[in-house]
């Protein structure tokens, strides 16, 4: 890889494909597809992206080569296990409310992890051992790895929610339902780790545009 590609990347764009990358690699690291090959190399991706990201959105060089490794790792991890709904809803909102796919995976991932997590938790629970984050129980340690990418999402100016992101209501709710019945359509969507249909789908999206948790 060459790394020298990454050091004029504007920092919006540094934002929002790392916040892809780190997607891909949680989502392939809880795919119904996942395998002990696509495993180390999501974790090793992820791994590096909360080391790295931030450092390589504020211009530091060696973060921003240690991201294009992790870029690439995460690639290698989802093109084998697949995905989930984060990027099922990202791929539809994107195109439907004009915000880029990583600023949409970025909104997207706190929520979905939320409604995953009542069948893979320990897998999100994994996630945040590995990253350091607090908690006991694995429920503690995923909602640590929501706050995380939360926490992520702010010092990479991205706003948490689809009406933050200049979205309207009007048109959010002219086209929830169109964007939930796609997604649910997306090739992504066979290999998230928790069933869903339409009505979830849409669900998620709701909690994703008005910024609530997701509970169901």
């Amino acid at each position: 890889l060459d790394t020298d590609i990454a050091q004029t990347m504007p920092k919006k764009l540094v934002a929002h494909t790392g916040m892809d990358a780190l997607t891909h690699s949680i989502e392939a690291y809880t795919a119904c597809n996942r395998s002990p090959f696509t495993d180390p190399l999501a974790l090793q991706a992820i791994s590096d992206i909360f080391d790295s990201l931030v450092d390589s959105y504020n211009g530091d060089e060696k973060a921003r080569a240690k991201m294009h490794y992790a870029q690439c790792l995460a690639g290698m991890a989802f093109s084998n296990a697949l995905l989930g709904i984060a990027h099922s809803l990202a791929h539809k909102t994107g195109a439907m409310f004009n915000i880029p796919h990583g600023c949409c995976n970025a909104i997207l991932l706190p929520f979905v992890i939320q409604y995953n997590s009542r069948v893979c938790m320990e897998r999100y629970a994994a996630i945040a051992k590995m990253a350091g984050l607090p908690g006991r129980t694995d429920k503690q340690l995923t909602d640590s790895l929501v706050e995380a990418i939360r926490g992520l999402n702010k010092k990479l100016s991205i706003a948490p929610t689809y009406r933050e992101n200049g979205v309207s209501e009007e048109n959010f709710k002219a086209n929830a339902k169109t964007i939930a019945k796609n997604a649910v359509l997306d090739p992504c969507t066979g290999a998230n780790p928790r069933k869903t249909d339409a009505e979830a789908m849409e669900k998620v999206l709701t909690c994703a545009y008005y910024g609530e948790d997701v509970t169901f």
